[in-house]
């Protein structure tokens, strides 16, 4: 049994329909990712997660008890795909004031403020104004005020949305330390490279179902068992190499003037194969390797049947 479980999950608004039969068991003290195209339902989902939408259908447990039997707040956080926090106060303020929303008596509010400032590297920046912050930095208070509570569980809804590739990294690095305490993570991405990297499971959302859940060698298998070679040669002419590889281990290949991709289920084999044929065509070989499908392919190939 997993820390967060969704069972038999329908929304609908009006006659708009979002998500049905949507089950999920999201493992304790992982990174879990949840991903699907724009407007598939991953941030109606992540809503009734932590209660701010009743699901139509379904129940939600938290713990083993139904999300309405517990103290949400006690145990969840939550940051939006838009910034929380308050333009015009400090960080410090706006941690204070997320603080008492929770609850926090004074002795933990201030301990919890200053080990939170240290986690996501604003200490020297807690009398800044809020507004006044660099784009990343606004993010990182946005996380900020999500952990005054030091939750158990914390979701994430797109969280490196509109940051650039250095702060993007920045930002997994940071959740993947908040995952190293023991806290179940829950987030959504668009980048699936970085959900591929960063979370222990992932579940694909397709047409308001979950349509796969699993880690990413996993839904691989599902995907299929095809691996990729790839094959750089220094005169970039991959005509006779395709001519004359062993057509029964091949599924299909794509070329252009920098590569040549091989998809079989016998990598290995067709690997020695090209190497062969590249010597015998006396051809210079800049690299070859055997690559397996990443997420965004399996994604791909799921969604399509």
């Amino acid at each position: 049994m997993g820390i967060v479980e969704l069972k038999s999950i329908d929304k609908s608004f009006g006659k708009n329909e979002v998500l049905k039969s949507v089950n999920l068991d999201v493992p304790e003290k992982k990174v879990f990712g949840i991903i699907g195209i724009s407007g598939c339902g991953k941030t109606t989902l992540l809503k009734i997660m932590v209660g701010f939408y009743k699901p139509d259908k379904g129940t939600v447990s938290v713990n083993g008890k139904p999300l309405g039997k517990i103290k949400i707040k006690d145990i969840i956080g939550f940051a939006t795909q838009s910034n929380c926090f308050y333009p015009k106060l400090n960080v410090e303020e706006n941690l204070r004031y997320f603080g008492s929303l929770y609850g926090l008596k004074s002795k933990a509010m201030e301990k919890n403020i200053n080990d939170i400032l240290n986690l996501v590297g604003l200490k020297d920046s807690r009398k800044q104004i809020a507004e006044n912050l660099s784009g990343g930095m606004q993010r990182r208070l946005d996380l900020a005020c999500s952990l005054v509570n030091d939750p158990k569980i914390l979701i994430l809804d797109e969280p490196t949305e509109d940051l650039d590739p250095a702060l993007r990294k920045q930002m997994m690095a940071l959740i993947k330390k908040i995952n190293s305490f023991g806290t179940t993570i829950i987030i959504t991405s668009h980048m699936l490279e970085e959900v591929e990297h960063i979370c222990d499971e992932v579940a694909i959302m397709h047409n308001k179902h979950v349509i796969e859940v699993g880690s990413v060698g996993k839904l691989r298998k599902i995907y299929g068992d095809k691996e990729e070679v790839h094959l750089r040669l220094a005169s970039g002419n991959y005509d006779k190499i395709i001519k004359g590889l062993d057509k029964k281990d091949i599924i299909s290949c794509e070329k252009d003037e920098k590569c040549l991709i091989v998809y079989t289920k016998k990598a290995k084999e067709v690997f020695n194969d090209l190497m062969n044929l590249a010597d015998k065509n006396k051809e210079e070989v800049l690299s070859i390797d055997i690559q397996k499908p990443n997420l965004e392919e399996i994604f791909e190939g799921l969604t399509k049947k």
